[in-house]
Order: structure tokens, then C-alpha cells, then sequence
């Protein structure tokens, strides 16, 4: 992977950047009587809410609430390969065309919500329409708490560690619906974490296949994220994160955001933020 080499001393300002926007949403920290920090709070709201994604568009149309579908919900029961590989959720806004046929055909959130293994979005009873088309978001927020409260924590993003929680054994997400698929092991060369340089002192990236491994496929990432050639990825640089490009397809929506800068350069200073 080929990353863009800035002046010297840019990559220190891109991360004040990056902290800038991921921040301006809602996001800092609530402090004590004393100042003290009790609760970071990340960018486009609360814990409870980051991650969620609301879908607006044809439900106005329908004349119903907003669809909020919680990642978190999701990805304790299942990895993102199950939706994003196997049940070909696009990564991107707007990419998949869900419609209401498709559920009713069994196609995405319908491969689930049929009645059996999940509540149906299926015409018989009982219907419960209201599960996704919220009206008011609280019971998802009490849920969200009381689910969260059993996991290790974090201290951006929703709070939950969710890489430590896979490890752990809290979770157990499983990585197929229809029980058939077995991985394939994952190269020796690529158990080892890659050291992706930076131009700023002390600033190296450091990035692990493997945990990305445990929840995706490769075909996840490579080709439409990362091509691998070095012509896909000259254009990596933490701009072109920030703004959704490469990591930041998931890491600045649903996966920790960027300004836990210590979750990927672990020899800087301090995260922004803390």
C-alpha cells in the first residue's frame, strides 16, 4: 500500500483537522463540577446514537417515520461479513436500493426478518412496522445502555471495545447465515501488523489484517476500498480518510472514529479528545 507523502509537519495540522470535523457534530467531552472528564462524547451525538444509520428518504415518501437501523444490535449477533459480503449491503449510503419487494422476496434486512429468526417486516401478524420506523428514539437509547453496560469500554465511538469484546469471548457474532461457509486461513504474511509511514515523527500507522480478518472478507476491502496497486492507493493520505475515502468508509461511521488517533498511531503523544 503506497501512502502520500506530505511536507514535513502537515500530518500534525490533518489530525487537528480531523478532530475539527469529527467534533463539530455534536462531539467533546462532559466534564465534572471539578472538570474533570466522566464522558466523552464522539462525533454525531452520544454513544448510544454513533453508528446508527437513518435511513429518511423513501419512508417521508411512504409517509412514515425514518427507518434507524443500530449497528450494534447487528454486530453482536453477527460479523459485518454476514450483511456487507453475504447479504450485499453496500458499504455506502445509497448504494444497495433496498426496497420493500426485496424484504418481501428475502433479500436483505428480509433474510432475517421473517418471523423465525427475527421480527417480520412481512404482511402477517403481527407486523411490527414500528420496531425500525421510530417514532421517538428513546427505548433504543435505554436498550443501547443496558447492552453496553456488559461490554468492555472505549473511549470514542459508542464506548464499546468491540475488537476486545470479539476476543474476549463477550460477543459471538457468527459469520454466515446459511452455515456453508468456512474462511479461508489467513496468509502467515499478513498475521503480522503492517507499519505504514508517515512524514510526522513518531506517527506510523499501525494496521492489523487480522482483526479486520475475524469480522471481514477481503473482497471487504480490496478491490473497491483498496486496490492494493499502488496507483489505488496514491491518493491515501488522512485527508482523503477524514473525508470517507479508504478507512474512513468505516471509520467515520461506524467503527471508531479518527479521533482516537491512538488506535492506529500508537507512538504519538496524546489522542485529541482526551
Amino acid at each position: 500500500m503506497a501512502t502520500t507523502r506530505n511536507p514535513a509537519g502537515i500530518f500534525p495540522l490533518l489530525c487537528l483537522l480531523a478532530f475539527c470535523l469529527v467534533t463539530s457534530v455534536a462531539g467533546g467531552v462532559e466534564r465534572d463540577e471539578l472538570g474533570k472528564v466522566i464522558r466523552t462524547i464522539p462525533p454525531n451525538g452520544p454513544p448510544e446514537r454513533y453508528g446508527d444509520v437513518v435511513l429518511r428518504k423513501k419512508s417521508k415518501k411512504a409517509g412514515m417515520p425514518p427507518v434507524v437501523f443500530p449497528h450494534w444490535a447487528h454486530r453482536a449477533r453477527y460479523t459485518c461479513r454476514v450483511c456487507h459480503f453475504e447479504l450485499q449491503f453496500s458499504a455506502r449510503r445509497d448504494d444497495t436500493g433496498i426496497t420493500r419487494s426485496a424484504y418481501l422476496a428475502g433479500r436483505y434486512c428480509g433474510a432475517c426478518h421473517d418471523g423465525n429468526t427475527a421480527f417480520t417486516v412481512r404482511d402477517k401478524e403481527p407486523r411490527q412496522c414500528e420496531r425500525c420506523h421510530l417514532k421517538s428514539r428513546e427505548s433504543l437509547d435505554d436498550r443501547f445502555a443496558a447492552f453496553a453496560a456488559g461490554l468492555p469500554g472505549a473511549d470514542f465511538g459508542n464506548g464499546i471495545d468491540w475488537a476486545g469484546a470479539l476476543n474476549s469471548g463477550a460477543i459471538r457474532p457468527i459469520n454466515t447465515l446459511s452455515g456453508n461457509y468456512t474462511p479461508l486461513p489467513l496468509p502467515d504474511n499478513l498475521k503480522k501488523p503492517l507499519k505504514l509511514g508517515t512524514t510526522s515523527p513518531n506517527s506510523d500507522v499501525t494496521f492489523s489484517h487480522e482483526e479486520h480478518y475475524a469480522e471481514l472478507d477481503c473482497s471487504s476491502c480490496h478491490p473497491e476500498v483498496f486496490n492494493i496497486k499502488k496507483k489505488g492507493t496514491e491518493a491515501f493520505s488522512m485527508d482523503s480518510n477524514i473525508f470517507g475515502r479508504f478507512c474512513g468508509t468505516c471509520h467515520m461511521r461506524v467503527a471508531f472514529p479518527m479521533n482516537d488517533c491512538h488506535r492506529c498511531h500508537p507512538g504519538i503523544s496524546s489522542s485529541f479528545g482526551r
